[in-house]
C-alpha cells in the first residue's frame, strides 16, 4: 500500500491542496460544510494523485536516470506492474471526475478535468521532454484546484439557494481567476529553482529544463526577474481582495523572505542556494493564500 500512496506524491500535492482549499472557503464564511470541504478535498487529492499515478509511467525512462527518482515504485527489479499502476491511476481520475460532477456539478468536473488532462496530455507527454518552455506552458494546469475551487463552492451555495451576486465564467468569478492567475505566475520561478536544485539529474536525463539549456547562473536572473512578477502580482491581488492596506503590512515578511531567496540564488548560483529559493517560494504562495483567506474572514 505505501508504493500506491508514493505514486500520488503526496508531497507535491500538499500545496496544490492548500490553494484548493483556501479558494473553496473564500466565497462566504456561511453555509460551510465540513462533509463537503472533506469531499472536495479527496476530490483534488484523487484528481492530482491520478494524474501523478499516470506520470510515473510517462516518466519511466528519466525516472530510472535520475538520482532523485530512481527509487519510484515503478523503477527497479521491484517495480510495481505498470498494468497495476495504470489501473489504479485511471480509478482515482475516474473517481474524481465522476464525485466532481455529481456531487458539486459541471463546472468543478471542467476544472479538474483540465488541471488533469493539461497536466498528462500537454506537459507530461510532450513539453517536459520537447520545449524549454516546458515550465512556462506546463504551468497552465497549476491554478486549476483554485478554479475547482471556487466553482465547487458556488455550485453547493447554488443548491442550497443561497443569493449569489456575481458574475462568473465556467462557475468562476473574476477574482477566481485572478487568484489562480497567481499560482500560475508563480509557478515558473517555482519550478526553475527546483530545477536548478537537480539540474545535473536533468542535465543526465536529457530534459531541456531551464538551467541544463541556459546554465545556472542565467537561470538564477530569470527566476529572479518572474520571482519579482510573482510578488508584485500577488500583492496587486491580495489588495483586490482585501481593499486594505492592512494587508500590504502582512505581507512585508513573507515578500522579505522571498526576496531574500531570490538574491542569494541570483547573487551566488549554486545547488543550495537554489534549494533555498525554492523553499521560499512554497513558504510565500502558501501564506499569501492563508492571509487572503484570514482578511477576508475577518472583514
Amino acid at each position: 500500500m505505501n508504493k500506491y500512496i508514493q505514486l500520488t506524491k503526496p508531497r507535491i500535492i500538499l500545496l496544490l491542496t492548500i490553494t484548493g482549499i483556501v479558494a473553496y472557503l473564500i466565497p462566504s464564511i456561511e453555509n460551510i460544510d465540513f462533509i463537503d470541504v472533506i469531499v472536495f478535498v479527496l476530490i483534488g487529492y484523487c484528481s492530482a494523485g491520478g494524474a501523478m499515478t499516470i506520470n510515473n509511467i510517462i516518466d519511466r525512462d528519466i525516472d530510472s536516470l535520475m538520482e532523485r527518482t530512481k527509487n519510484r515504485p515503478t523503477i527497479g527489479p521491484d517495480a510495481l506492474a505498470v498494468q497495476k499502476v495504470f489501473l489504479f491511476g485511471s480509478f482515482l481520475i475516474l473517481l474524481s471526475l465522476a464525485t466532481s460532477w455529481f456531487y458539486f456539478g459541471i463546472f468543478t468536473l471542467i476544472h479538474i478535468s483540465w488541471g488533469v488532462f493539461s497536466y498528462l496530455l500537454g506537459y507530461s507527454l510532450y513539453l517536459k521532454r520537447k520545449s524549454v518552455l516546458n515550465t512556462l506552458l506546463g504551468g497552465l494546469a497549476s491554478p486549476a484546484p483554485v478554479w475547482a475551487g471556487y466553482a465547487a463552492r458556488y455550485e453547493m451555495l447554488n443548491q442550497i439557494g443561497a443569493q449569489i451576486d456575481t458574475q462568473m465564467f465556467l462557475g468562476v468569478p473574476i477574482e477566481g481567476w485572478l487568484l489562480g492567475g497567481l499560482v500560475f505566475v508563480w509557478t515558473p520561478s517555482h519550478t526553475w529553482a527546483l530545477s536548478a536544485k537537480n539540474m545535473d539529474d536533468y542535465a543526465r536525463a536529457g530534459i531541456p529544463m531551464l538551467p541544463v539549456k541556459l546554465g545556472m547562473e542565467k537561470t538564477a536572473l530569470i527566476t529572479m526577474i518572474f520571482g519579482i512578477i510573482s510578488m508584485i502580482y500577488g500583492n496587486v491581488v491580495s489588495y483586490i481582495f482585501i481593499s486594505n492596506y492592512i494587508v500590504m503590512l502582512a505581507l512585508v515578511i513573507p515578500n522579505l523572505l522571498f526576496l531574500y531567496g531570490l538574491i542569494i540564488f541570483y547573487r551566488k548560483p549554486n545547488v543550495a542556494t537554489a534549494t533555498t529559493s525554492f523553499k521560499t517560494h512554497n513558504i510565500w504562495l502558501g501564506i499569501v493564500f492563508t492571509i487572503i483567506l484570514i482578511f477576508i474572514w475577518t472583514k
